[in-house]
Parts: C-alpha cells; sequence; structure tokens
C-alpha cells in the first residue's frame, strides 16, 4: 500500500520588501480565528509571516495598534443600512452581531478598542442618527444602545452553543436532558423545554431586538413602522 505523502502545512515565507498592513491584518484574523486574541503578540504574527519582527514595527507601534486596526477592519465590513429610522438602526445591529460571529474572539477586544475603530464609531453614528429620526429622546437612545450592545456581544458569545432548529437530533438531546430533571424540583423547567418552539439564532435575534427598541420613552409605533 503506497503512503500518501504528508501535507505541508508550513507557510511560505514572505517576500523581502512586500509586508504590508493586509498582509499583516489577514494573518492577525488567521491567528485569532485559529487560537484566539490571547496568541496575538508581534513575534507570533511575525513567525506566522516569516519576518523579522522589527518588520511589523513599521507599520503598528505595538500590539494594541496592531489589534485596534484589526478590530477596525472588521467593523469595515458593516456597511450603510438601506432603510431609515429605527428599521435602519435594526438593520445594522443584525450586521453587527453577523460580524462578530464571523470572527470568533472579536467580542472580546471589540469595546476595549472602540474608541481606536473609526468604522465601529460609524456604526454606532448611524444607530444613534437612526433612532434620534425616528424622535426617540437622547436618554432613551443611549439606553437602547447599550441594551442593544451588550445584548448583541452576549447573542455572539453564545451562538456557537446554540442548538440548530434543523438539527432534529440536538434538539432531542437537549429535551431529553430537561425531561431527565427531577420533576418534582424542577417542574417549570421541564414544561417550558417541552412546549419551546425551535428557532435559529436569527430569528431570536430579530424578535429581541423589536423588543430592545420598544422600551418605555421611545416613540409611539416605534416597533411596527421604524419612525
Amino acid at each position: 500500500m503506497t503512503e500518501k505523502p504528508a501535507k505541508n502545512t508550513t507557510r511560505t515565507a514572505t517576500p523581502r520588501g512586500s509586508l504590508n498592513r493586509r498582509l499583516i491584518l489577514d494573518a492577525v484574523a488567521a491567528t485569532v480565528a485559529e487560537k484566539g486574541v490571547d496568541a496575538v503578540t508581534m513575534r507570533a504574527i511575525a513567525t506566522d509571516l516569516k519576518v523579522d519582527p522589527m518588520a511589523l514595527y513599521r507599520h503598528f507601534r505595538d500590539k494594541d495598534a496592531l489589534l485596534a486596526a484589526f478590530v477596525d477592519d472588521v467593523f469595515a465590513e458593516i456597511g450603510p443600512p438601506e432603510q431609515s429610522g429605527v428599521e435602519g438602526a435594526k438593520e445594522l445591529a443584525r450586521q453587527y452581531f453577523r460580524v462578530l460571529v464571523a470572527h470568533p474572539g472579536l467580542v472580546n477586544i471589540t469595546l476595549e478598542h472602540a474608541l481606536d475603530s473609526p468604522h465601529q464609531l460609524l456604526m454606532g453614528e448611524r444607530i444613534y442618527r437612526g433612532m434620534l429620526d425616528a424622535g426617540y429622546d437622547i436618554e432613551t437612545a443611549v439606553m437602547v444602545f447599550s441594551g442593544l450592545q451588550r445584548f448583541v456581544l452576549g447573542s455572539a458569545l453564545m451562538y456557537p452553543r446554540r442548538t440548530d432548529p434543523e438539527d432534529v437530533p440536538g434538539w432531542n438531546r437537549v429535551r431529553g436532558l430537561f425531561r431527565e430533571l427531577d420533576p418534582e424540583r424542577f417542574p417549570t423547567l421541564r414544561q417550558v423545554n417541552e412546549e419551546v418552539p425551535r428557532m435559529n439564532q436569527e430569528e431570536v435575534f430579530g424578535r429581541w431586538l423589536d423588543w430592545i427598541f420598544d422600551p418605555p420613552g421611545a416613540p409611539a409605533g416605534s416597533r411596527a413602522s421604524g419612525a
């Protein structure tokens, strides 16, 4: 039996003089996805790119600057909303959520570098503008935005651990675990488990967005019309 040659997993060295911000940020994104934010160091990224660590300092002054640039690069994926008012703000919130889900590890550093990220600030500018244009007063808008951030970050953190609604064996397994609970100690949990509908995370996210944008003090009818 002929053995297959081992797969070469080594990275090609970066050609001399070709190092640029794009190559570096792509390497950071790969490291965050594969190993987590803690694995990002100037030396580690330089090793991945097969360049001297000092070469990175010609583009970024230190690790914090590198991570801030990475955060801003990811938030550049969030475009302007197609709708106005509250519906536009919801559209931005969905983009925010999808970006965080697509880049695991970003949740841990997004707030730390919020003020260093022009694109993240632009997203906040547009969400606030949508609420104010819809008639929210500033205090209500601030409270909604504060709750929205916590909700989006928490949802993105939980996303990989949720059961997909199309995963019937997965749902049966989850429900089976709840059915094994002591009915005298946990009767309500057992009841809820039997009646909870199967929903994907986008559907759950959308329902919560409606509730978040309809707090006390919000303009009448904001949930339905976005105006």
